[in-house]
């Protein structure tokens, strides 16, 4: 006979609250693996932030930056309609981590219910919203490297 306690629906305290160390490295890595591989983008290091972050152009479009409380965010840059519904359609995204919270929402990459797939879609939302706000000029150098085969290469001068 099958143990009645078994089959009780495991209440919210029961459930972890963060995934492990692994996941949370393999999602950073996923995320920062398709960010490079949008045209004209860079993934890498930020040294003077010591962050990893993806670039098109002059401009960033995904940084991997530490909460205070142990937590790794993915922050990206949205449209603000798009910042609020995305807030109120996964719990797994929050207000910008040291962003205006107008234009830039948080990915809890140590959430249980994250979704990969989301996630990626919203860091090209990012890079197209990004993409958008270069001037004409760079944006077509940017591009035309990139079609040329030239590597991206960070461009940001700080």
């Amino acid at each position: 006979m099958t143990d009645p306690l078994r089959l009780a629906p495991q209440s919210d305290e029961a459930r972890p609250t963060r995934v492990d160390d692994a996941t949370v490295a393999a999602r950073r890595d996923a995320l920062l693996a398709h960010a490079a591989g949008l045209r004209g983008a860079w993934a890498g290091d930020k040294p003077e932030w010591d962050i990893p972050v993806a670039s098109v152009g002059t401009r960033l479009f995904l940084l991997l930056i530490p909460h205070t409380d142990g937590r790794l965010l993915a922050n990206v840059k949205l449209d603000p309609e798009d910042v609020v519904a995305v807030r109120e359609a996964y719990s797994w995204v929050e207000p910008g981590f040291h962003q205006s919270k107008r234009h830039w929402a948080s990915i809890d990459l140590t959430s249980p219910d994250y979704r990969s797939d989301d996630a990626a879609d919203m860091v090209e939302d990012s890079y197209r919203l990004v993409l958008s706000l270069l001037t004409r000029r760079v944006r077509e150098a940017v591009l035309l490297a990139d079609a040329a085969g030239t590597p991206a290469r960070p461009t940001w001068q700080w």
